[in-house]
């Protein structure tokens, strides 16, 4: 199951950015697939029993319904913009970065790991909400490898940039934004590997030790899924600001064709 997600990430990344309108269109209409499948699975959780079967005190089926919420309405944008992906034309993007544009690596692995976190934080709400059973080992295991990939992909990320700096940040709150998403990205994986350990989910197929006692674990993996998902909606709430109330089309087009 990891490997799809991986494979779905990269393939939305590429496509996302593809010269030629129809391989947009097809990413564009692919994820809008995908956001109707996650929406779908919680729709589904809330008639089968999986979440009525939680205490009441549990937050977790709430957050998963917010998040269907949130995915209707992306659908809903990402099916609108859909006429206007097909007609607008684009420019070549360079390999590497450059002053005023972000280029085609640092956009596979922007996108990537945006893709894969996205997976990742309904998928742990739903392994948290599912009770033992091979279903939940199989959701556990994919949302293991996930965060093992979002780390190999931050260090690519860091990599790439050191070789070719990419757009400064516009303001002063964008880059503390930014400073703190790649601090979650790698604090976010780290503990969860770290609850891996001590609940013996596998990472990949391997036991990790246990090297946090398991409380501990779960309250910072769970403070660090918060965190992050704040940072994201900040992050994701910034461009969506200054693309549609400001104007400011110059802001996307440096990371997404």
């Amino acid at each position: 199951m990891t490997s799809f997600y991986l494979i779905l990430a990269l393939g939305l990344a590429v496509g996302l950015n593809h010269r030629a309108w129809a391989w947009r269109v097809v990413a564009q209409v692919t994820a809008v697939a995908a956001l109707a499948m996650m929406g779908w699975s919680i729709w589904l959780a809330n008639g089968d029993g999986t979440f009525a079967a939680r205490p009441a005190a549990d937050a977790r089926p709430l957050l998963l319904n917010v998040m269907a919420l949130v995915a209707v309405v992306v659908i809903g944008l990402l099916l609108a913009l859909l006429p206007a992906q097909a007609r607008r034309s684009v420019e070549a993007v360079p390999m590497w970065n450059r002053r005023l544009q972000w280029g085609q690596i640092g956009r596979l692995l922007h996108w990537g790991s945006a893709v894969l976190m996205l997976a990742a934080l309904p998928m742990g709400l739903f392994v948290a909400a599912l009770t033992p059973s091979p279903e939940r080992a199989e959701f556990a295991g994919a949302h293991n490898g996930i965060g093992v990939t979002v780390l190999a992909l931050l260090l690519l990320r860091v990599l790439a940039q050191a070789a070719s700096p990419g757009p400064a940040s516009p303001n002063g709150a964008a880059r503390l934004n930014k400073l703190a998403l790649y601090l979650l990205l790698l604090a976010l994986p780290v503990s969860g590997l770290a609850l891996a350990g001590a609940t013996g989910s596998p990472v990949l197929g391997l036991h990790l030790p246990e090297a946090v006692p398991m409380p501990t674990a779960r309250a910072l993996h769970q403070l660090l899924s918060a965190l992050f998902a704040l940072a994201f909606a900040a992050h994701a709430g910034a461009v969506v600001w200054h693309h549609f109330v400001l104007r400011d089309r110059q802001l996307v087009r440096r990371m997404l064709r």
